[in-house]
């Protein structure tokens, strides 16, 4: 919408309303506004805004100041949480075997939910296999140099693999997290046997086999849990006419956050070795 944008004469009553269009804009009002009172030295109103540069002075300073506060407000804020984030990763370098997924790293307070009513992870059938797969199949394995290699103390031996955005030579890993929730996933779908041995695949293999890969992932997951060592703590409770005490188990726990670390296997991904098995 076009208009005109005119200077201000001096006030006449019956001129007031031709100043501007109907539909210019307030701001266009408040800049007539201005002009109206520098065209008019003589004016009261004048005077008195002009007789005040202290307070325009303190205005001046006083915004500088609220800007300032918040520029270091924020400096602030961004420096803590770098601060924060390289103790974090210096405390995962320190304290955890190599990997280059430390930078993926991020601790939350959590208070377990030990609940198997409307779990998506328990039981048995389609829907429970693919809330399993997202969380210990789907990210497939993971990629890193030759030079890397060392560091896991490895042999070069080790199963090479070309990556697969650059092409460059190195080896194919996977991480642990994954393999120890595959194992329990083996584990579930052994307690509800008589509804995936038809199915065959793992189960298929015979008994011994099952067996055999039943024993190796109690041993893992033994392994993991004792390496880890979880020293919070969880109270107990009674229940009327039962002598025994029950545990509580819906404690409070510090985390490493799971899909921060599945999120960077995701996009560290090389693929999949073998076919999932349903």
């Amino acid at each position: 919408m076009a208009f005109e944008y005119r200077s201000l004469r001096p006030s006449i009553s019956d001129e007031k309303d031709s100043r501007l269009s109907s539909d210019s804009s307030e701001t266009l009002h408040a800049l007539d506004d201005l002009d109206f009172l520098s065209n008019q030295p003589e004016s009261g109103l004048y005077k008195d805004f002009a007789s005040q540069p202290a307070y325009i002075w303190l205005r001046s300073k006083w915004l500088w100041a609220v800007h300032a506060a918040l520029l270091f407000t924020s400096c602030g804020i961004l420096a803590l949480s770098l601060a924060v984030r390289t103790s974090t990763l210096d405390h995962v370098r320190q304290f955890s075997a190599w990997s280059p997924a430390d930078n993926s790293v991020r601790y939350d307070h959590i208070r377990y939910n030990i609940t198997t009513k409307e779990n998506r992870f328990v039981g048995a059938g389609p829907e429970v296999d693919k809330a399993w797969r997202e969380i210990s199949y789907d990210m497939g394995d993971q990629w890193i140099s030759k030079s890397d290699l060392s560091k896991l103390d490895m042999p070069e031996t080790s199963l090479k693999v070309d990556h697969p955005d650059t092409g460059e030579e190195g080896y194919r890993v996977g991480m642990e997290v994954f393999h120890h929730l595959h194992c329990l996933n083996l584990l579930r779908r052994v307690t509800y046997k008589e509804y995936y041995e038809p199915l065959g695949g793992e189960f298929g293999k015979g008994p011994e086999a099952l067996k055999g890969h039943t024993d190796h992932c109690i041993e893992v997951l033994r392994q993991n849990i004792q390496c880890n060592a979880d020293i919070g703590l969880f109270t107990f409770y009674m229940i009327p006419d039962d002598p025994l005490a029950w545990p509580e188990l819906n404690s409070k726990h510090v985390c490493r956050n799971f899909d921060e670390v599945r999120e960077w296997a995701l996009e560290h991904s090389v693929g999949n070795m073998e076919i999932v098995e349903d």
